[in-house]
């Protein structure tokens, strides 16, 4: 198990890689810049989830109100939140 030093993160990673990926995000190194806005990312993948945003298009619709998501984690946060889908009046999803 590799744990993150930074003050205050109780971050664990399984792998050394993943630990070095994610130390960056403490610091202000921000080598991944997006190729439309220029936003500087710490992360490579951050910054390609990032672009997607650009591109406008929504894959993951909500089943019962069709709003639709650029991301899954979008998705199930609206899912989640209590009355996060105005189209559910006290049932699950």
């Amino acid at each position: 198990m590799f744990p993150c030093t930074h003050p205050g993160c109780n971050k664990v990673f399984t792998r050394l890689y993943n630990l070095t990926s994610h130390a960056r995000t403490h610091t202000p190194d921000r080598p991944f810049p997006c190729s439309d806005c220029g936003r500087c990312f710490a992360r490579q993948h951050d910054r390609n989830r990032h672009e997607k945003l650009h591109w406008g298009v929504k894959p993951y619709a909500c089943h019962v109100c069709s709003k639709a998501f650029v991301r899954m984690d979008a998705l199930n946060r609206h899912l989640r939140v209590e009355n996060g889908c105005s189209q559910v009046s006290g049932s699950e999803h």
